[in-house]
């Protein structure tokens, strides 16, 4: 059971490579395998110690599932991280003129709104 359960959890998860170096890629997704199976290890072991599971069976396909879920969650995130800093590594310029833009308009409305709530002040 155990052998076609990892079968099955290395075809899901083989095609979900990273958009980065292959080295690099290999040793984060080495840590993702490693957090899912503590994990689901936990998971399913604090299941056994609840009397919710019983079984050798039911806890091997539950460990797979559980492990497979937080996988993909991970890798997710991950990707997810990746792909936001290559982004702003390649827009570096574009961002940081956005965000100076924003901050001056603000400075400028916080400006305006003050200096009309002084003078209004003063009429009063």
């Amino acid at each position: 059971m155990r052998e076609v359960l990892s079968f099955l959890f290395d075809i899901f998860t083989d095609p979900l490579g990273l958009p980065i170096a292959g080295y690099w890629e290999w040793i984060i997704l080495a840590i993702i395998t490693f957090a899912a199976y503590a994990i689901a290890f936990r998971t399913v072991g604090d299941l056994y110690d609840g009397g919710m599971i019983s079984g050798s069976a039911a806890g091997s396909v539950l460990h797979w599932i559980i492990r497979l879920i937080v996988f993909v969650v991970i890798w997710a995130i991950t990707y997810f991280v990746i792909w936001l800093a290559k982004l702003i590594f390649a827009h570096w310029l574009l961002i940081v003129s956005i965000l100076g833009g924003i901050l001056v308009a603000a400075a400028i409305v916080c400006l305006i709104v003050r200096y009309t709530r002084k003078g209004g002040e003063n009429n009063a």
